[in-house]
């Protein structure tokens, strides 16, 4: 499932933001999905209740989810 999910460069938030719903590969799409993203609230810039939460309140697949999409703990609750 992971292999076309691109890998960030510089700031990882930034990276995936020039993005619109539409230009990310399925795999990134059913990622996010798992954060609680989907196209509407993509292509809006909403918030989804992921965002909020530190690293430690996320659930074990967020978390893989997170880390396929080159975030980590540190860089998640900074």
């Amino acid at each position: 499932m992971t292999t076309d999910v691109r890998k960030p460069k510089g700031d990882i938030d930034s990276f995936w933001d020039k993005f619109d719903w539409d230009e990310l590969s399925p795999s990134e799409q059913a990622l996010f999905v798992i954060l609680g993203w989907n196209q509407e609230t993509w292509d809006d810039g909403d918030d989804v209740p992921s965002s909020d939460k530190d690293w430690e309140e996320l659930s074990t697949k967020q978390q893989a989810a997170l880390i396929t999409l080159g975030y980590d703990e540190e860089y998640w609750d900074s």
